[in-house]
Order: C-alpha cells, then sequence, then structure tokens
C-alpha cells in the first residue's frame, strides 16, 4: 500500500520489502553502492520486468570503497542495466508504482542496514511523483556499462596510488582524476607545506609542463623547501598549475642568472619544480576564490591551508573533466 509523504529515516526498510512486493520496472539511482546490497537487489523484480541502475562509474570510489565493482557486475549478470551517469548525485529508488527519493546511496551505511549506518531521510513519493522522476531519470545522458568497462574501472582504482607521469598535452580525464587524488594523498604528508605562488606576467602552461623554477624576493632564504606543493597564479590572479618543489631554495644559480639577468637580484632565491597537474587550456580559477585576501601574494607567495588547497586542486580537475 502507497504511503504517500512518508518520511524514513531508514531507507533498508521500505527498499528491501517493496522489493519483494514490486510489480513493475525497476529503476535505481545511485553513486555509491555496496557489495551485500548489490547481492540482495540483484533478487529484485519479478518476471520480465525491466530493472536499470544508473550510477557512476568513479575510480576514486572504488579505491576508497564507496563503490563494488564486483556488486556492479553481480547486478549485470542478473539481468540489469546498469548505466553510468557523469557527475551523477541523485539518489532515487522506482519499483513499479512505488518510489522513494531521498539522500541514501545503495550501501548499508546508507540504507541504515548496517551496524554503523549513515545519518539520512527519505520520502515515499506519490504514484505523480513517481511516473515525474521516471520520466527525469530517462532523459538523463547515460551509458551503458559493460563487463569491460569494470575490468577497466577496477584498472583505473589500482592506478590512482601509483600515479607517476609526466604532465604533458592530451591530458584526458581519467589521467587527471588519478593525478588529482595522488596530489592529495601527498598534500596530507605532514612534511610538505602548501603554497600559492605568483608568476610575474600572464599564464605560461607550456613552461610548468616541464622542470622549470620560481624564484622569490631578497628578504631572507624562504620557508620554502623541497617536497613542497605549490599552485601556481599569474599577474592575472589565474591559477592554473600545480607542481612540486623539487630542491632546497639556491641563491641566484647560474642557469637562473642566465635566464633572468638582472630580474635575478630582486628574486635571488630559487625553487625548482617538476608538474604535478598542469590542463591543456587556462581554465577559469582566480586566486580570490582560495584566500581570503591576495595581498600577501605581492611578496610572492602564500601558505595554504589543506582545505583552500584540495578546493584548488579539484577546481580544476572538476574543469578538466566536465
Amino acid at each position: 500500500m502507497m504511503n504517500e509523504g512518508a518520511v524514513h529515516s531508514k531507507a533498508a526498510d521500505w527498499l528491501f520489502q517493496t522489493g519483494q512486493d514490486a510489480v513493475g520496472d525497476v529503476l535505481l539511482a545511485s553513486p555509491f553502492l555496496s557489495y551485500d546490497v548489490c547481492k540482495r537487489l540483484a533478487q529484485t523484480g519479478g518476471p520480465g520486468a525491466a530493472r536499470t541502475l544508473f550510477t557512476c562509474l568513479d575510480p576514486s570510489a572504488v579505491a576508497n570503497g564507496y563503490l563494488s565493482v564486483d556488486g556492479l557486475l553481480q547486478l549485470i549478470e542478473s539481468g540489469f542495466s546498469v548505466r553510468h551517469v557523469d557527475r551523477l548525485h541523485a539518489k532515487a529508488f522506482l519499483l513499479g508504482s512505488r518510489g522513494f527519493l531521498g539522500s541514501a546511496n545503495l550501501t548499508g551505511a546508507g540504507l541504515g542496514s548496517s551496524a554503523a549506518a549513515n545519518v539520512e531521510l527519505g520520502v515515499e513519493l506519490g504514484a505523480a511523483q513517481v511516473s515525474s522522476v521516471r520520466q527525469m531519470m530517462d532523459a538523463w545522458t547515460s551509458r551503458t556499462v559493460t563487463p569491460a568497462d569494470l575490468d577497466s574501472l577496477a584498472l583505473q582504482a589500482r592506478q590512482l596510488t601509483v600515479v607517476d607521469k609526466p604532465v604533458a598535452e592530451g591530458l584526458d580525464s581519467e589521467l587527471a582524476l588519478a593525478l588529482v587524488e595522488q596530489l592529495l594523498v601527498d598534500a596530507r604528508d605532514s612534511d610538505r607545506t602548501l603554497w600559492l605562488k605568483s608568476e610575474y606576467g600572464e599564464p605560461a602552461l607550456d613552461q610548468w609542463r616541464k622542470d622549470w623554477f620560481f624564484g622569490s624576493p631578497a628578504k631572507g632564504r624562504p620557508s620554502i623547501k623541497e617536497g613542497d606543493l605549490v599552485v601556481i597564479s599569474a599577474q592575472t590572479r589565474d591559477c592554473y598549475a600545480v607542481v612540486e618543489v623539487t630542491s632546497e631554495p639556491l641563491h641566484i644559480p647560474d642557469d637562473y642568472r642566465d635566464e633572468r639577468g638582472e630580474e635575478a637580484d630582486r628574486w635571488p632565491w630559487v625553487s625548482r619544480t617538476k608538474p604535478r597537474f598542469v590542463p591543456d587550456e587556462l581554465l577559469e580559477l582566480k586566486a580570490h576564490e582560495l584566500v581570503r585576501s591576495t595581498g600577501g601574494l605581492q611578496n610572492g607567495h602564500i601558505r595554504l591551508k589543506f582545505d583552500q588547497f584540495t578546493y584548488a586542486v579539484r577546481s580544476l580537475a572538476r574543469l578538466v573533466t566536465d
């Protein structure tokens, strides 16, 4: 019996009870899925019912244990049509004429069926709402997921923590994601300091795709050190590259003097760098989106907090992978 508007804090009770009695097609949406839930969902739906799951093939979700590749494979093998939707965030469960919309993913924690349950809310839909939600979901841009896609997804997830590739032109979305996840792992290292560094002139993407350097003012030896991670900002305040420092500060090395001439005396402390994340083109990310005040960049660099650095890296990645 329908109970339109009923609010639930534990979606598992609604989902699995309704799934036993559902008559009609099954349509589910969830970015995250756990194996135990997939195993139960594989038994959902009556004879002849079309069963579809929308999810998002995100290697980082797999690497962090939020998305089960084996579970998705079991759903495919049981007759589900699994479809990938870029940047999916919706959670919706339509079982025949009944529906549920809320915050819960199809995981034990999300549904409330595991010992360590999340705090969630969801609401039962009426017949008209079920029809409306179904039409919206059917209109999503999606593609069919195959077992080969799942093999590729598992491989990408394993590679997230072993990425050590030079950043060059042709940065695709999968490599961008892998580079970003490794960057954020490295940024958690307490021995590293995170910086926003201003460079004179217009953005120079090609320059930062190779081993390069930046200078610091003649106020004394800077605290930037080998291993630190640096977001590069142009004079226009466009943030467009992330590099890793590969040397301790050097005082006017010969090649720097040859490159910069008299400017070397104004910015005498040199930190050498290697690329960590450099998009193919200039993206819309400004320094004022990261820090309250950019005044400190007059001195060349500002220390970033972890959340500020994370925001910068994920913003650049999102713009690349959209």
